[in-house]
């Protein structure tokens, strides 16, 4: 079907444009920097020149069909569109792929293939990736042909980059449907991802060169977001897919069209915020099973209900596939086990951290080649500065923490080649402290007479200082006959060696303090010294002001990384009240990433940990302070879904005891009365009545006493009072 490309010269006009000219005619234009820059970011900077036509028709055509597409919803509700012959702006978008097969078999009408738009600079391949979910009803394998016919007869336009730097395969990533959909009806558009996938995979087959550079970048930038960022095409695929509850999971195989075209980017941060896949998905994940868990008010046996959570637990399955997915091997059909896996790629600590207790049974298991989960941590590559594959010093020590704390035996046990999880650490050039190699040392220290230091000074300095205190600690140097041999470090510490074994908390409390540090550094020091309490309150401190310098955007750069750690934190130290005092006043300020990016306060425990937070703390003004600010700024961005949460977790009554046991305070009455105004601000919110014989004194005494700060929010509350 459709016309072969070696034909294309003999039914073209005289070409108008040229891909090659039109790139080196914007270097000298006004805005060529920019179209030059996005030329280079998203897709071949160097196409290959070829013949355009003045004929515009099949072009035209097609535009017109994507700007009425872009001003409907949906089939069911667009104003735009006459339901009854499915025209939209005048295209009746039934025929748009019958039309592209008609022009791609017509020799007098596929000239109009090769026209090139002199303003957008775009092909009409360019569109129909676009329009691939323009009609629904469509049957697949016609959109399909319809493809297949305009790359038969004009291949060269698949690395064609428009005016904004784009090949056609970025349109085919980000679809026009519209993903806020319900999910209950999200079934009649299920068909579509199955679709999206096989256009994707006939695309990347057809031109493996441009698709394989496109794929590895991260810093594609798709306008059509609400909030654009820089990523890579693997990362918006996933953050655009909808909630997924059919059965063969379309989105599965949209995502695994995209992950087969390049397996290296499941590592791979943004270049706009170093947010990754892996992390994308568990948030995705937690918050589809938290939504799953839902109880509603009434009967919560009904019909509806059960619908609603099977089909959210069916989606949080289809969302696990992905992650699945994206851990697999790459190499082979080797035996795949999900925690051998997790911890050879970067994956984020929570995520880690729940693929472990999920999946312990694995830590005792060998794989194929010989080696046990805590091998491949020890054996991993050490974070590089500016590295976007890795994460931030002390990743590998939480990594090796996370393993040894479920099964510690595994640091004395050898792997095929006859390696100890410390040898390999060693040999990888891992930090003493942050690469774990002292927490594998302390847990089998036997194992260092395996070990060769004589190419590691820094170590050898940390283990001679060992030394001078256990006269049983033997390390493998190598003698000066050149034979391998075990022998004793009898050398005294020398000054400079003095400073290189300190508390091994030093380092993460000063890094976290640094103020210099970034969210993912902040963050990944908290997640490998959980237990320290001081690290745990700075590190709050650092996210809080992080958040606080920047705009709504920063925020959401800094909620993607920091409020799992900042919940973590509380959970970790629940009878800390400066740990739960700078919790909250983090959160508060992150409180306006809450719903964005899968960000979300309550499938990550914020609500339920601040509420936590004021029932255990209730003598300290400080966090009920702080913890009344935080309720009612998440409350404030939420809205009445949040204000039910709130007070589905005694939020309420929190806030009421906090009015009592602090009459004296302002600061908690003015924080914890404007709270209360908040929460009771939405009339849609599932609250229940607010107990007038608790309330109201509480409320008129700090009426009373602060009138000033407190009278605005308190007379709003007294009047709303059953």
């Amino acid at each position: 079907m459709g016309c072969k490309s070696s034909k294309y010269e003999k039914d073209v006009s005289s070409p108008v444009l040229d891909a090659g000219t039109s790139a080196r005619a914007r270097a000298s234009a006004p805005n060529s920097n920019a179209a030059v820059r996005g030329s280079e970011r998203n897709g071949s900077s160097n196409p290959r020149a070829f013949p355009s036509s003045k004929n515009n028709t099949l072009y035209k055509f097609l535009a017109t069909a994507k700007t009425g597409s872009t001003m409907h919803t949906d089939w069911n509700n667009a104003e735009t569109m006459n339901t009854n012959t499915k025209k939209i702006a005048g295209v009746d978008v039934t025929v748009v792929w019958p039309q592209i097969l008609k022009t791609c078999n017509d020799s007098k009408d596929k000239a109009s293939v090769f026209y090139v738009d002199p303003n957008t600079e775009a092909t009409p391949l360019h569109l129909a990736c676009q329009l691939i979910d323009v009609d629904p009803s469509e049957d697949p394998q016609t959109i399909l042909d319809g493809f297949r016919a305009l790359i038969d007869c004009h291949p060269q336009a698949l690395s064609t980059v428009d005016a904004d730097g784009n090949i056609p395969l970025h349109y085919a990533i980000a679809p026009m449907t519209n993903t806020d959909t319900p999910l209950h009806d999200q079934h009649e558009f299920s068909h579509l991802w199955k679709t999206r996938a096989d256009v994707l995979r006939l695309i990347i087959a057809s031109d493996q060169d441009s698709t394989k550079e496109y794929m590895a970048r991260n810093d594609v930038v798709f306008h059509n977001n609400s909030e654009p960022v820089a990523c890579s095409p693997l990362y918006r695929a996933i953050e655009q897919i909808p909630d997924d509850s059919g059965n063969l999971g379309p989105t599965v195989e949209y995502i695994s069209a995209i992950q087969e075209a390049n397996t290296d980017m499941v590592s791979v941060g943004n270049a706009s915020d170093g947010d990754k896949p892996l992390a994308l998905l568990y948030r995705r994940f937690t918050r589809q099973f938290d939504i799953s868990e839902k109880f509603f008010a009434g009967d919560n046996s009904r019909s509806e209900v059960v619908v609603h959570r099977r089909e959210f637990k069916m989606a949080a399955g289809n969302t696990w596939k992905i992650v699945e997915l994206l851990l697999q091997p790459t190499e082979g059909n080797r035996e795949w086990r999900i925690v051998h896996r997790a911890v050879q790629v970067d994956t984020p600590p929570d995520l880690l951290r729940y693929i472990v207790e999920t999946n312990s049974e694995e830590l005792t298991q060998r794989d194929d080649a010989g080696n046990l989960p805590l091998h491949y941590a020890a054996m991993s590559t050490p974070s590089l500065p500016g590295n976007q594959k890795e994460f931030p010093p002390f990743y590998t020590k939480y990594v090796v923490d996370e393993l040894l704390y479920k099964f510690p035996e595994g640091a004395s046990i050898l792997n095929r080649d006859d390696k100890f999880p410390l040898s390999l650490a060693v040999d990888t050039g891992k930090q003493y402290i942050g690469g774990g190699v002292k927490s594998l040392y302390d847990a089998y220290p036997a194992a260092l007479q395996q070990t060769d230091l004589k190419n590691k000074p820094t170590l050898r300095k940390v283990f001679s200082i060992l030394a001078t205190s256990d006269e049983h600690l033997y390390i493998n140097t190598e003698n000066t006959d050149g034979r391998g041999g075990v022998e004793t470090i009898p050398e005294e510490p020398s000054p400079a060696s003095e400073g290189v074994v300190k508390d091994e908390h030093h380092d993460a409390i000063m890094l976290v303090q640094q103020p210099t540090a970034t969210v993912s550094e902040v963050v990944t020091c908290m997640w490998a010294y959980e237990e320290d309490a001081g690290v745990q309150m700075l590190g709050c401190v650092a996210i809080s002001k992080l958040a606080m310098a920047g705009s709504d955007s920063k925020k959401l750069q800094i909620a993607l990384w920091g409020v799992s750690a900042v919940v973590n934190a509380m959970k970790a130290h629940p009878n800390e009240p400066i740990v739960q005092e700078k919790a909250c006043n983090a959160l508060k300020n992150m409180a306006s990433a809450d719903g964005k990016r899968e960000v979300s306060f309550v499938a990550l425990g914020a609500i339920a940990a601040i509420v936590g937070a004021m029932q255990a703390h209730v003598g300290d003004e400080v966090v009920q302070e702080e913890a009344c600010a935080a309720i009612a700024a998440i409350v404030g961005y939420g809205g009445a879904e949040r204000a039910t949460i709130v007070a589905s977790v005694s939020g309420i009554t929190a806030i009421l005891n906090a009015l009592g046991a602090h009459s004296d305070e302002v600061k908690v009455q003015k924080e914890a009365c404007h709270a209360l105004r908040i929460l009771t601000d939405f009339d849609n919110a599932n609250l229940s009545e607010l107990p007038r014989s608790q309330a109201e004194p509480v409320l008129e005494a700090a009426l009373a006493a602060f009138p000033e700060e407190c009278s605005e929010n308190a007379t709003k509350v007294l009047s709303r009072l059953s």
